[in-house]
C-alpha cells in the first residue's frame, strides 16, 4: 500500500476515499488499491486542493474542518486501515453517532490497544498527526520507519517478493454439492449486447466481445 500511495502521489493524484472497501488482493496475494471515483488529479507536492471527498471515518481532519488539503490526506486514511488491520481497534469514537466520530477526528488523540508493539505506535502516532504538514508520508521517509525494517523495498516493488499470504479462497476452486469445479466468473463468457461500445483498458475482456 506504501508503494501504490508513493506511485500515486509522484504522479499528482490524491486517492481521497482510501479505506478497506477500496484495498483489493490480486489472485497471486498482492494489495491493490482500487476505486477511484473521487481521486482528485494534478495535486503535486505542496499544491492543495478542496471539496469534502471520502468517508467520514477515514476523513483526515483537514477534510472534516473544510481546510485545504494535499496527498496527506491519503496517509491519514492509511494509518486508520493499518491499526485497523493490526489490531482490530479503530482508534477513534465511531460508536456514539457522526458528530461525535467527527469531534474524536478533530480533538482526540489516536487510541490503540495497549498490547500493540511499539515500532508499530510508533508508525501510528506519525501517520496520525493532526498536522498535515508533519504527517508521515508527507514528512519524512516512511520507508525508513523501524516498522518496516525487514522489508526490502526495491525487491518488493520489483515483484521479487512473496506475499506473506494467500487468501485460502483465491488458491481453491470453488465445488457444488456435486463435487463439480464451479466457475464463479461465467459472466466473462456473456456475449455483450449490440451496439453496446467496449470500454479499452481492462485487463481481461471476453472473446465474445471482440465478435
Amino acid at each position: 500500500m506504501v508503494c501504490g500511495l508513493q506511485y500515486l502521489h509522484s504522479r499528482g493524484i490524491i486517492h481521497c476515499d482510501l479505506k478497506p472497501d477500496n484495498i483489493l488482493i490480486s489472485s497471486e496475494g498482492h494489495i491493490k488499491i482500487a476505486d477511484f471515483g473521487l481521486a482528485v488529479e494534478h495535486v503535486f507536492g505542496h499544491d492543495t486542493t478542496c471539496g469534502y471527498r471520502g468517508t467520514p471515518k477515514y476523513m483526515a481532519p483537514e477534510v472534516l474542518a473544510d481546510q485545504r488539503y494535499n496527498a496527506a490526506v491519503d496517509w491519514w486514511a492509511f494509518g486508520i486501515i493499518l491499526c485497523q488491520m493490526a489490531t482490530g481497534w479503530y482508534p477513534f469514537d465511531d460508536k456514539h453517532g457522526d458528530a461525535a466520530l467527527r469531534h474524536s477526528i478533530l480533538e482526540d488523540k489516536a487510541k490503540v490497544p495497549t498490547w500493540t508493539p511499539s515500532k508499530l505506535v510508533i508508525l501510528l502516532r506519525k501517520l496520525l498527526r493532526k498536522k498535515a504538514c508533519s504527517r508521515y508520508g508527507v514528512k519524512g521517509n516512511i520507508r525508513q520507519c523501524l516498522f518496516f525494517d525487514s522489508i526490502d523495498w526495491e525487491a518488493l516493488e520489483n515483484g521479487r517478493l512473496p506475499p506473506p499470504f494467500q487468501l485460502e479462497a483465491l488458491q481453491q476452486p470453488a465445488v457444488n454439492n456435486e463435487g463439480r469445479q464451479m466457475n464463479n466468473l461465467l459472466f466473462l463468457n456473456n456475449s455483450v449486447p449490440t451496439g453496446v461500445k467496449i470500454i479499452e483498458g481492462f485487463s481481461y475482456q471476453s472473446p465474445s466481445w471482440q465478435e
